[in-house]
Formats: C-alpha cells, sequence, structure tokens
C-alpha cells in the first residue's frame, strides 16, 4: 500500500446526467482518479489494473492552516465554451459550433488517496509499484501531456508519496449503501450501461492520527463483467 498526496487548483466533475448547464460532484470521483493515475504512469489500456483499491480522505484546512467551513470544495460557477454535440443539442453543433454555458467547478482540492494493488488481477508490475517509480524515476516513464484531473484544463498541481500521515485535518470518504453521495467508480464513455456507481458518506469530523484506511474505506477499482 502506498499513500500519496495529490493537490488540485480548480476541478470540475460533471454529472453524469448534466446536460447544458454543467453541474460537478462535490467530489473527485474514484472513477476520474484513477484516471488520472493511469495518466501518471502512462497506461492508455483501462482496465490493466483493475482489482486496485483506492482510499480517499480530503483536507479539512487550508494551506496556511486555516480550517475550511466544510470538507467540501468550495464549487465556483464559471461560463465557458461548450460543445453541443457532446452535451446540448448534437444537430445545431455543425451549424452553429460551440456554445457559451454555465458550468461548475471545485476550487483547491487537497486529498489523500490510498492504492493497494494486492487485488490485482493482471500480471505486475502493479500500479503500486508503477506509481513509485513514476515519482521516483520519471525520466524512466514515457507518457504525454500535462497531468490533470478530469477535464485536460484541470492541471495537478503537486501528487507526492507520503510515509505516515500525522498531521493535518482529514476527512474519510466512506463507502456507505445509504450514502447521501453517489460517484461513478467506473465509467462507460459510450453510452451508461456499463457505468458502475456507489454511495458515499463524507464524514463530518476529521479521524484520529495514525491516519490509515480499514477495511471500510476501500473502493475496488473493476469494470463491469
Amino acid at each position: 500500500m502506498i499513500t500519496l498526496r495529490i493537490e488540485v487548483p480548480y476541478a470540475s466533475f460533471r454529472k453524469s446526467y448534466a446536460r447544458a448547464f454543467a453541474e460537478t460532484y462535490p467530489l473527485p470521483t474514484p472513477a476520474t482518479v484513477y484516471g488520472m493515475l493511469l495518466s501518471l504512469v502512462g497506461e492508455r489500456f483501462r482496465a490493466r489494473h483493475q482489482g486496485v483499491r483506492l482510499a480517499f480522505a480530503f483536507s479539512g484546512k487550508y494551506e496556511d492552516d486555516r480550517p475550511r467551513q466544510s470538507p467540501f470544495p468550495k464549487i465556483a460557477m464559471t461560463v465557458r465554451k461548450l460543445s453541443r454535440y457532446k452535451y446540448g443539442v448534437p444537430a445545431k453543433q455543425s451549424k452553429l459550433g460551440n456554445t457559451l454555458d454555465y458550468i461548475e467547478t471545485l476550487c483547491d482540492l487537497e486529498f489523500l488517496c490510498w492504492v493497494d494493488s494486492q487485488s490485482e488481477t493482471n500480471n505486475p508490475p502493479n500500479l503500486e509499484t508503477r506509481i513509485t517509480t513514476a515519482l521516483t524515476q520519471p525520466e524512466s516513464v514515457t507518457r504525454y501531456g500535462v497531468l490533470s484531473l478530469g477535464l485536460s484544463d484541470d492541471a495537478v498541481n503537486d501528487v507526492r508519496l507520503v510515509a505516515g500521515v500525522n498531521y493535518g485535518c482529514w476527512h474519510w470518504l466512506r463507502p456507505h449503501p445509504a450514502g447521501s453521495l453517489e460517484l461513478p467508480i467506473w465509467v462507460d464513455h459510450v453510452g451508461s450501461a456499463g457505468t458502475r456507481w456507489q454511495r458515499y458518506d463524507l464524514e463530518t469530523e476529521p479521524s484520529q492520527f495514525p491516519l490509515e484506511p480499514s477495511e471500510q474505506h476501500w473502493t475496488l477499482i473493476m469494470p463491469p463483467n
């Protein structure tokens, strides 16, 4: 198991059923974080590390140690140029081109992500090993593009390995069948029949140290059968 600390100045995680108004999920989705990790190690085959488990905790403080009002990131609303073909009216895209519309954006994201490769089903190297290599020997990894979390302009500011979390203020994202959040853990990009979801709660009280995930905190990344 390895632990990553990830910082992203802003990012948008468009809800699956959003259309013209680009409403965002309130937190980075496990499916999106898994995709970012694949990009980090230069992997193009999405199922290459199926069976990996991820756990998340979100910061309750800003970088200058001021407490956040909520462990949920603040949401800003901006106007951007959006494709009608993908989210609006496809028939009008060829004649009218892109359009301006509102989009929600999460601000100042900071979270911990634990990666456990014990249950991966494909041959080595596993995702833990490849992430460690990418961060300690980046010259040995072949990848392209700026590392982003979600949209290509939502660049990652920092991703680093950490050992032992005994600082800060962190709130666990806990899978729970009756949780108030529904987040995608695997996205079907052709239609939605293969998209898989899981319900979560973001714990309101910060966790005690040392911070380590228990069995109840893990999310299994696995494509549909």
